[in-house]
């Protein structure tokens, strides 16, 4: 049966429907883990589609699986202070809220998911999901929070789950609690103060391992982004780019005062300044041995090819860094929360990663650091470090029992909803 044009063939009744939510008020990281496993789980399982809802206004630059489509959310972002602002100056952000809650009611309660994954924000962006929860429930929707393996530090978490009635969703409204980490690392339900019940329905899924694809990215050929055997090739990853133009630069001015010929990419991100652009284009543009892309879809085969990764300390940059078990230095932001900050120097701790905090960042200290990292041992693998990074296959378990459960049901009950899976 050809697809339609926004990837999602014919309806079927006998296919499971998953709808993903990333509010994504900052960055890609929400989005793109939905995205992997989007991927993954139409690359596994089968008779599933899958509805991802996303407040990335990068969504569409990305290639989407089979059977999956996109409805996108007016986007907001933060200033300076960490509050949200629209990023559309011409909206309030009141009419910017109104309007996400008009387009998510509407793609939700059309879409009529089977089972509904939210990521990280348990409310939504300012409780925008409040008030479609109870009614998809009605309908036989299951509900699960997928949560990373940390969120900010204990305090802080406690004190704003508090105040928005995260705790009360979750003991009340969740079907699942999905963790993508290690308790051993951070126990999550003791740490931001779950109730015991909650604690007791909390299933650690393991880290997402980021797997590099073999196949070339359109206009990259493996000859082009491949490192030269007399100049290592490093990688500098800076986010989504909003906050990233200080790493960025630090990391060209390193490589440019470095007294070893190195081969450099910096990729800034597609929320970096225009005015930061120019900046970064004049001062080092003429240097022939380092390249700066703004975006690119296919991050994975710049990593695979690099001899050493800098990065920024968020979630997905992290597995991806990691994954390759090349020599990493994570340059983790700090503001507005500590969540890559204690990522990052756990990881550090365990000799996965080098962890350099941004306020003492100098392109010297950098240098040095560079040069330590491509003269020592390869860091060892995330396993040999105790990190269990099985999440996708874990996740993936699940979803295909939730499915089996509901085509059982609803070719039991042909003309009823799944009401579903012991509900």
């Amino acid at each position: 049966m050809k697809p339609q044009r926004d990837g999602i063939e014919t309806v079927s009744p006998s296919r499971f429907r998953i709808a993903m939510y990333s509010h994504d008020g900052y960055g890609l990281g929400h989005f793109r883990r939905c995205l992997l496993l989007a991927q993954k789980t139409q690359q596994h399982l089968t008779d599933i589609e899958i509805l991802i809802v996303t407040g990335s206004s990068r969504a569409f630059f990305f290639n989407l699986p089979r059977n999956t489509r996109i409805v996108t959310l007016d986007t907001v972002t933060k200033d300076l202070n960490g509050k949200y602002i629209p990023r559309n100056p011409q909206m309030s952000l009141t009419d910017t809220l109104a309007r996400r809650r008009q387009i998510l009611s509407r793609a939700l309660l059309d879409y009529n998911p089977d089972l509904l994954i939210v990521d990280h924000v348990p409310t939504g962006l300012r409780g925008e999901l409040l008030p479609l929860m109870a009614d998809l429930k009605s309908r036989g929707t299951r509900l699960a929070i997928g949560l990373r393996d940390i969120i900010d530090e204990g305090p802080q978490v406690r004190s704003a789950w508090q105040k928005d009635g995260c705790n009360q969703v979750i003991e009340s409204l969740y079907d699942h609690i999905w963790v993508y980490g290690n308790q051993n690392l951070f126990d999550l339900g003791k740490l931001y103060g779950l109730s015991a019940s909650a604690c007791q329905r909390l299933e650690y899924l393991g880290y997402l391992r980021r797997s590099i694809r073999s196949s070339q990215p359109p206009g990259e050929t493996r000859d082009s982004i491949q490192s030269s055997k007399s100049d290592p090739r490093l990688v500098c990853v800076s986010g989504g780019g909003e906050d990233g133009f200080p790493t960025g630069s630090t990391f060209l001015e390193a490589l440019e005062a470095h007294p070893v010929n190195l081969q450099g990419t910096l990729i800034t991100g597609p929320f970096l300044s225009r005015s930061h652009s120019r900046e970064l284009a004049s001062r080092f543009g003429t240097n022939k041995n380092l390249q700066v892309l703004r975006f690119t879809t296919h991050l994975e085969q710049h990593l695979e090819t690099a001899d050493l990764i800098i990065t920024m300390g968020g979630y997905n940059a992290m597995m991806e860094a990691i994954s390759t078990q090349k020599p990493v230095i994570v340059i983790p932001r700090v503001f507005p929360r500590q969540e890559q900050w204690l990522r990052a120097s756990l990881f550090a701790e365990k000799g996965l990663v080098r962890c350099l905090h941004p306020d003492t960042l100098t392109p010297e200290l950098l240098s040095a650091e560079i040069k330590e990292a491509l003269a020592g041992p390869p860091p060892p693998s995330p396993e040999e470090c105790g990190l269990n990074m099985d999440g996708i296959g874990n996740f993936l378990t699940r979803i295909d029992h939730l499915r089996k459960e509901v085509i059982s049901k609803r070719k039991a009950h042909p003309n009823a909803k799944s009401d579903l899976i012991g509900a």
